[in-house]
């Protein structure tokens, strides 16, 4: 839950009356957390980004600035820290600006948007070396995308986008079918080996800043698949990568850093990858259904339908899962595509 209006404005007010804080401060668009932004002015006409906790005192910050200090150790670009303050919940941070990699790429040619993703693509392979092999110093290392997490992303996409948003109650055959699906997939990708993962790394959480891209919202990092990153970047909800650029990509990524697993071929790789972005697009329209019906944001309503088409076009690539399109088709895809009409 996000603090009240009043407790944001006491807590702000608090930051703002102490020694050298800001004289002014705005606040921003948010995510899909229960954290909230606002952009800070100085006197001395720096600015900052304020991150503020749901709650004060608690601690909830912790996991943000360990794995900031633990990505910035090693070299990897991540916002500054400025100042935190532990007893408001707050953390201020290095202004990156506003230009956000969806916003970038709507206004950039083909060649820049190639350019683009090269980069994004040399952090991710950046970003696999400086923490291949690692098992400590990091909240990452001790959580992961085990079998028990990934079926509770499809419950939460069950409970909050069929039932909650959509309104359906799926025929018993109708949910064991959809069920038996994401077993399949969740039990895959849970017995695949994990490396670092980001966890949403996608266009709304990498800023170009004076040229580079640089990485946000990385608190809830774990260690996942290979392909977990990838699926978020590629197969984004919020931009359409062309298939030229994903083919060309995902082999670049492949040759770049070691095979994992007893099968080393180029086509299990991206086998997994198909089915990791499956997984994540679910995912993510549960919590597509969960912002719109619950908190009332209506910033993710355009994704689902660019989402529902990732799903609709990935599954039918590989004929294990044809027993499931249709499942699929009334419960996950079908519903997205008329989501402007539910939710009207």
């Amino acid at each position: 839950m996000k603090p009240s209006d009043l407790e944001t404005q006491q807590r702000l007010r608090t930051f703002q009356d102490a020694e050298n804080r800001p004289e002014r401060i705005v606040p921003l668009m948010g995510d899909a957390s229960t954290r909230l932004y606002f952009r800070a002015f100085y006197s001395s006409g720096r600015t900052a980004i304020i991150m503020m906790m749901p709650s004060a005192g608690r601690g909830e910050e912790e996991s943000f600035l360990q794995i900031r200090e633990f990505l910035a150790d090693r070299g990897l670009p991540v916002p500054r820290l400025y100042e935190h303050d532990h007893g408001l919940g707050i953390v201020a941070l290095e202004d990156l600006g506003d230009d956000l990699l969806e916003f970038v790429v709507a206004r950039s040619s083909e060649n820049e948007i190639e350019a683009l993703y090269a980069q994004a693509m040399d952090l991710l392979v950046r970003l696999r070396r400086a923490t291949d092999g690692l098992t400590r110093g990091c909240p990452a290392f001790k959580r992961a995308f085990d079998l028990k997490k990934l079926m509770e992303e499809m419950d939460f996409f069950v409970t909050h986008f069929v039932r909650g948003l959509c309104r359906l109650e799926p025929s018993p055959a109708a949910l064991a079918t959809l069920y038996d699906f994401f077993t399949n997939i969740c039990s895959l990708l849970a017995a695949e080996p994990r490396v670092f993962a980001h966890r949403d790394y996608h266009s709304r959480n990498l800023i170009l800043h004076q040229g580079r891209l640089v990485m946000i919202d990385f608190q809830d990092a774990r260690m996942g698949p290979a392909q977990y990153d990838l699926a978020s970047l590629l197969r984004d909800s919020y931009v359409t990568v062309p298939h030229d650029f994903l083919d060309k990509f995902l082999a670049e990524y492949f040759a770049a850093v070691p095979t994992l697993g007893q099968d080393p071929s180029f086509e299990r790789f991206r086998f997994v990858f198909d089915v990791m972005s499956l997984q994540r697009n679910i995912k993510a329209l549960g919590t597509f259904g969960y912002q719109l019906s619950v908190m009332g944001n209506r910033r993710y309503l355009s994704a689902a339908p660019r989402t529902a088409t990732l799903i609709a076009n990935t599954i039918e690539l590989h004929p294990v899962y044809i027993p499931y399109v249709s499942a699929v088709q009334d419960l996950v895809c079908g519903p997205a595509l008329g989501l402007t009409e539910i939710v009207h």
